[in-house]
């Protein structure tokens, strides 16, 4: 909106035009068809030519748009702006045909036909009755009557200029003359001022052709302007009488118009109310569809976050399952190890215990065999000591014992050593000897 606002100022500006205008003049002067004498004196001999010219550049590029712009108002106040719109707008109140103008485009809202349309119908909305409806046309119409006067105010400025630019050019010209006065040769010094006081007059003659130029394309502008400003307070007329209903100015007539706008404000309410309504469903519908995108966009990062979290304890995990069962493989392995060298150690031992009982058993059939050589010994000690206590030879006695002592202690001596002393009881008491 704001681009399209600068470009209609700037479609819209007399200076940039009428420096077009300008360029475009000065262009034929010195390079097209206006290369003549006469064109060059009245417009290339003085500075003050050029500002002339520039200022009636301006003033007419104002007028022209402004005839432009009367031009297009009045294509546009043809056709009724509401057709296009609502079609039928006969049962339309004044606060539809109001919204319905204000979705016309800014430019054409800005016209003076839609403006005051727009400027009626908000009176008869706010007041709730097109009582004074007439009254109010027509200050409206004197209102832009006022706008379109003003609209000419540059160039009423350029008029009053030019003249006086003229003039003041003049009098630059004669000054600069009269202080070329040669007081030594007077006669010819002042025949050379008349001759040049043709072309300093040309200013003024310049200023005063162009002034009225711009006068008559004025009259124009101002008899369209007339003439399309009454042509609007027709056709307003036209699109507003009868249409609304006015009250009387009398008891009756208040009454109603107090019941027209208790109506108006309870209509209003249910449409503030409806709105208003409207307007939470929104909220509600764009509360829980971001409620459900931003449900969406947690679960999505507790997903991501959750599989980071799994995946990394996964990967924890399985090296701490590689390093329990390294661990256990050495372990195992240590304990085999272990476990064959406590075989072999066992094995061995076992074969050191199996000898050794093989000698045992070996030193124990010795002394079992040797256990019986004593017991026949002593029974035949004891035979001997029997028949020694009958025969009362105790000394041979004791003779035949030592010698089967002698005897017993050299069979001992035979048998190999043993681990264990072999203790051998005898069968009968000391008493039985004796």
């Amino acid at each position: 909106m704001k681009r399209q606002g600068v470009f209609e100022f700037i479609s819209r500006s007399p200076i940039l035009w009428g420096s077009i205008g300008f360029a475009l003049f000065y262009g034929l002067v010195f390079y097209g068809p206006l290369n003549v004498e006469i064109v060059k004196r009245y417009f290339t001999h003085h500075p003050v030519e050029y500002m002339l010219t520039g200022l009636f550049a301006v003033g007419m590029a104002a007028l022209l748009i402004k005839m432009f712009e009367f031009l297009g108002e009045r294509a546009m106040i043809s056709r009724s702006p509401w057709s296009e719109l609502l079609g039928d707008a006969s049962t339309a109140g004044a606060a539809d045909l109001l919204a319905a103008l204000k979705r016309l485009p800014e430019s054409r809202q800005s016209g003076m036909f839609v403006g005051r349309l727009i400027a009626a119908l908000d009176v008869v909305r706010r007041r709730g009755t097109a009582e004074g409806l007439d009254d109010e046309l027509k200050f409206l119409s004197d209102a832009d009557a006022e706008r379109v006067n003003a609209g000419f105010a540059l160039f009423r400025v350029i008029v009053w200029a030019i003249p006086i630019l003229g003039f003041l050019g003049t009098v630059i010209g004669i000054t600069m003359a009269l202080n070329s006065l040669n007081s030594g040769n007077a006669e010819q010094s002042m025949m050379e001022v008349l001759k040049g006081l043709g072309l300093k007059f040309d200013t003024t003659a310049l200023a005063l052709t162009l002034s009225m130029a711009l006068m008559f394309v004025h009259f124009y502008a101002d008899r369209l302007a007339t003439a399309l400003l009454f042509r609007i307070d027709e056709r307003v007329t036209e699109e507003l009488s009868g249409r609304f209903e006015s009250v009387p100015n009398n008891p009756q007539g208040q009454l109603d118009a107090m019941r027209r706008m208790t109506e108006a404000l309870m209509h209003l309410s249910e449409q503030m109310t409806q709105k208003q309504v409207s307007l939470w469903q929104s909220a509600l519908a764009a509360a829980e569809e971001s409620w459900g995108k931003m449900t969406q966009a947690t679960g999505a990062r507790l997903e991501g976050s959750m599989s980071v979290a799994l995946r990394e304890g996964m990967q924890q995990h399985a090296q701490q399952l590689a390093a329990i069962e390294q661990n256990a493989m050495q372990q195992t392995r240590q304990n085999w190890e272990r476990f064959l060298q406590t075989q072999s150690q066992a094995a061995q031992t076992l074969t050191g215990v199996q000898s050794a009982v093989t000698h045992q058993v070996e030193v124990i059939r010795g002394a079992v065999e040797a256990a019986g050589d004593v017991m026949r010994l002593e029974d035949a000690l004891n035979r001997n000591l029997n028949a020694l206590a009958g025969a009362k030879h105790f000394e041979q006695t004791v003779n035949s014992l030592a010698a089967a002592i002698h005897l017993l202690n050299a069979r001992l001596a035979e048998l190999p050593a043993m681990d264990a002393s072999v203790q051998l009881e005898s069968r009968r008491r000391a008493s039985q000897a004796a």
